[in-house]
C-alpha cells in the first residue's frame, strides 16, 4: 500500500479530498468508528512509531487520506501520539544532511511544547545514500559549535567488541574527534606534525590495498599538499564509517563466509590504523603541556 506523505500541521488540506464521496466507515456508530481509527493507527501497539522521511515530512497513516472528515477525526490520535513520551520517531537522513529532519523535530517541539532534547532522544536515525562530505562536515562542525542547536541523533553503533560504540560522531575513531584535533594542531601552528602522521596513516592503508582512496599513490603522498592530505584523511574516516559500519550487515547477508572474513579483517585493520593515528597525535600533543 502506498504511504501518504503530508507536511506536518499544514494549513489547508481541502484540495486533497472529494467531500461528495462518502466512506462506508460512516455507516458505523461513532464509537466503533473511533475504535477502528485507533486500531488502524496504532496497529495494536502500546506506543506509536512515527516515520519522518528524508525530506522532513511526517508519514501519515494512509487511512487519513480517505476524506477530509476522516483526516480531521483521526488527526487527534496522531497529535496525541506526538505528545506521548512513549512515542518514538524513525527518521531517514540522506547523505548525512540532517537539516530536513532537524527542522521537523524543531517544528514539533514548537507546536507541542516538548523540549527538542527529548524529541532528539526519542528519534532513531537511518542513513541512506552515499556520503556527502559537505553535509557531514556542516553537521559535525555545527555540533562542535553548539550541540543543543545541532544535535546528534541516536543511530546504530559499531558492534565489534574492540570498538563498541565508535561511530563517525563519537569516540576515538570518530571524524568529529579528528576534526577537533586538527583544529588544535592548526591553532598551535603544529600542522607539520599533524600532516606527518597523516601521511603515515594513509600509507598504511595503501599497503593493505583497500582501494580506500582509489588509485594507489604509494610514496606520492609525500608530494601531496597539506590540504590534499587533510581532505584524504577526513574522507577516509567518513568512507570507513559509512561503508564498513552502516552497510556491514548488508555485506554479511550477500557475501560468502570467506569474503565476509576478508571484509571483517579489513574492518579491523582500518580501525587499528585509525587508532594508531589518533594515539600518535595524542602523544605529540602531550609535548605541548
Amino acid at each position: 500500500m502506498k504511504i501518504l506523505k503530508m507536511s506536518f500541521l499544514q494549513n489547508s488540506i481541502d484540495s486533497l479530498f472529494e467531500e461528495n464521496v462518502p466512506s462506508p466507515l460512516y455507516l458505523l456508530p461513532a464509537e466503533i468508528r473511533n475504535s477502528v481509527f485507533r486500531e488502524t493507527i496504532f496497529d495494536d501497539k502500546a506506543a506509536l512509531t512515527i516515520e519522518i522521511s528524508e525530506t522532513g515530512e511526517i508519514i501519515m497513516p494512509p487511512l487519513m487520506a480517505v476524506s477530509k472528515q476522516i483526516h480531521d477525526e483521526t488527526y487527534g490520535y496522531v497529535a496525541a501520539a506526538l505528545r506521548d513520551p512513549a512515542t518514538k520517531f524513525e527518521g531517514k537522513v540522506r547523505g548525512y544532511d540532517a537539516k530536513p529532519l532537524l527542522a521537523t523535530i524543531q517544528r514539533i517541539s514548537r507546536q507541542t511544547g516538548i523540549a527538542q532534547r527529548e524529541l532528539v532522544a526519542r528519534t532513531h536515525v537511518r542513513f541512506v545514500g552515499d556520503v556527502d562530505m559537505g553535509s557531514l562536515l556542516v553537521w559535525i562542525q555545527g555540533n562542535i559549535k553548539d550541540p543543543e542547536t545541532t544535535p546528534i541523533f541516536p543511530f546504530e553503533k559499531m558492534d565489534i567488541p574492540e570498538f563498541a560504540g565508535e561511530n563517525v560522531f563519537e569516540g576515538r575513531l570518530s571524524l568529529k574527534s579528528h576534526i577537533i584535533s586538527y583544529k588544535e594542531f592548526k591553532e598551535r601552528n603544529k600542522l607539520v606534525t599533524w600532516n606527518y602522521y597523516a601521511r603515515d596513516f594513509l600509507a598504511a592503508l595503501e599497503v593493505r590495498k583497500l582501494d580506500v582512496l582509489g588509485e594507489p599513490k604509494q610514496n606520492l603522498w609525500l608530494d601531496e599538499s597539506d590540504a590534499t592530505i587533510q581532505t584524504a584523511v577526513f574522507e577516509t574516516f567518513a568512507w570507513w564509517h559509512d561503508i564498513f559500519l552502516q552497510k556491514r550487515k548488508i555485506q554479511a547477508r550477500v557475501l560468502g563466509l570467506k569474503e565476509r572474513k576478508r571484509v571483517e579483517d579489513d574492518h579491523i585493520y582500518v580501525s587499528s590504523a585509525m587508532l594508531e593515528f589518533g594515539h600518535n597525535l595524542d602523544m605529540a600533543a602531550q609535548l605541548w603541556q
